[in-house]
């Protein structure tokens, strides 16, 4: 991976460049890692999102992401083919599709979120755990998270 290296100055001291490179190399490991589970980084947030709310109509899972109408359709339609969520009639909006993880979805995305913590506790590792609380806070406070 290109990112193994520390970068070289006088990118080393720019603040935007070194939160673009840590994300770049945070989600290429977390990539990876993911792919013997058959997933992508969009099939994880979009399971972590139906199981915070299931049930949610596509729409829903839109607004709470940063992944397109179209895309979303496509990354529910694979996790449907994988078998790890379902659309169903929406209870009260019979226009709508309330969209649910199944059994094996519930399964599948405790190993993703094993996989992640994995990635983040490698890639932090350099961190002792107040370095990250306080990483963490910042991040929410730049991320406009209370």
């Amino acid at each position: 991976m290109r990112n193994e290296q520390p970068p070289p100055e006088p990118l080393a001291s720019a603040l935007g460049f070194l939160i673009s490179w840590n994300g770049q190399r945070m989600a290429h490991r977390f990539a990876e890692a993911l792919q013997p589970l058959g997933l992508r980084p969009p099939h994880f947030g979009v399971l972590s999102l139906i199981a915070a709310q299931p049930g949610s109509a596509q729409q829903e899972l839109v607004d709470r992401s940063m992944i397109d109408p179209s895309s979303m359709v496509r990354v529910i339609d694979e996790l449907e083919d994988m078998g790890l969520a379902e659309r169903r009639a929406h209870p009260h909006d019979r226009r709508r599709r309330a969209v649910h993880l199944t059994a094996v979805g519930k399964r599948g995305l405790e190993r993703a979120r094993k996989v992640a913590m994995d990635t983040v506790n490698e890639v932090v590792e350099p961190l002792d755990g107040d370095e990250r609380e306080t990483l963490r806070l910042l991040l929410r406070k730049l991320a406009g998270v209370d």
